[in-house]
């Protein structure tokens, strides 16, 4: 009897996933055994017919999906119950925190990633980005925060218009980074907890002109490692010996922390367990609460729609529509991702 493994369909649309789950049950009744990876609950319990968990690299339970619910299997992956749905607020939206207007962005050699891009975070909002990977999302972040040059169009923070500006210069008017990569972007995984904990904020940790208070930077660590919960062994630690949630905690830790007027989280969730992804989505919920400009930008469809007050699909460096949630079905969504629909003037063409 043959076998094969999949891992997570996050990178899928809706009819992509529906596809692939119907390509798996065609193979199971052919008699090949599967293996399916993924943290996603309704997924597992839809194409699975037994489950295993793996908690901290050891086996907590095993289970007929016919026996389980959502919230009993991630109580098993995380071990405590989870909340399953997100309580969100009626949004509060103010001024304008983030103004996109006309970008255009160039990607490998020097083609067009970002073609035109034009949309607005409000404060007291989270505007999600969803879309397959690789039309244009990373690129469109990277611009914003200056890490990529801008070809065309502008970006404002504020009403202060930072495009062209340096990274430090665009962090300075209140604009946090969570990056899509945490351990290149993020993090200087050799360096220790305390010393990424102020990474991007050493000036104000000054005592002197040259010396960090380091009394301080300790106790200010300490006190954001409890805050956010960062299960650590000691605050001298590399933060390379921190587990990917407790990585992306240190950051979340290190980026409100400063009270940012705008933060753009690329890929929040990505690679985290229910667990330590209810911990992030809570944050952002919180800091779009107290009047944030929140830009999320994922590959999670599922994740953009829970969290998100508006919307915007991304296909060929475009951003082809924008709905609320629950204004549009997944299918629908799915075909806007695949550049299958898109607005009247659209081409659907991803050089053009």
């Amino acid at each position: 009897m043959g076998s094969s493994r999949t891992s997570t369909s996050a990178v899928l649309t809706p009819g992509e996933v529906g596809e692939l789950f119907r390509s798996l049950r065609n193979l199971r009744d052919r008699g090949k055994a599967i293996v399916f990876i993924s943290h996603k609950l309704d997924e597992v319990l839809d194409i699975a017919d037994r489950v295993t968990v793996l908690r901290q690299g050891r086996v907590v339970g095993s289970a007929l999906t016919a026996e389980l619910t959502e919230a009993r299997l991630a109580e098993m992956m995380v071990g405590r119950p989870v909340l399953l749905e997100l309580h969100k607020k009626p949004r509060q939206p103010g001024e304008a925190g983030l103004r996109v207007k006309g970008l255009v962005v160039h990607g490998a050699g020097r083609r067009p990633a970002v073609r035109g891009v034009s949309f607005e975070v409000r404060r007291g909002e989270i505007y999600g980005i969803a879309g397959v990977e690789g039309n244009g999302q990373t690129e469109l972040v990277e611009a914003l925060m200056g890490l990529r040059p801008i070809a065309g169009g502008t970006v404002s923070v504020l009403g202060r218009e930072t495009s062209g500006l340096s990274t430090s210069e665009i962090r300075r008017p209140g604009v946090s980074y969570i990056p899509e990569d945490r351990q290149k972007r993020g993090l200087i995984l050799p360096m220790t907890i305390w010393e990424n904990e102020i990474l991007g904020h050493q000036r104000a940790r000054l005592r002197a002109r040259w010396f960090l208070d380091t009394r301080a930077v300790l106790a200010h660590a300490v006190r954001l490692v409890e805050q956010f919960d960062v299960r650590i062994g000691d605050i001298g630690m590399p933060a390379a010996t921190l587990s990917g949630g407790n990585q992306q905690k240190l950051i979340l830790a290190r980026e409100l922390s400063s009270d940012p007027a705008v933060i753009i989280a690329s890929q929040p969730m990505r690679g985290l367990d229910i667990g330590a992804g209810e911990f992030v989505n809570n944050k952002l919920l919180e800091a779009r609460d107290a009047g944030k400009a929140v830009l999320m930008v994922s590959s999670d469809l599922e994740e953009v729609l829970s969290l998100s007050d508006r919307v915007g699909i991304m296909y060929g460096g475009r951003i082809v529509v924008e709905f609320q949630p629950g204004e549009m079905q997944p299918a629908e969504i799915g075909e806007y991702m695949l550049g299958v629909k898109g607005p009247a003037d659209w081409k659907g063409s991803v050089t053009a």
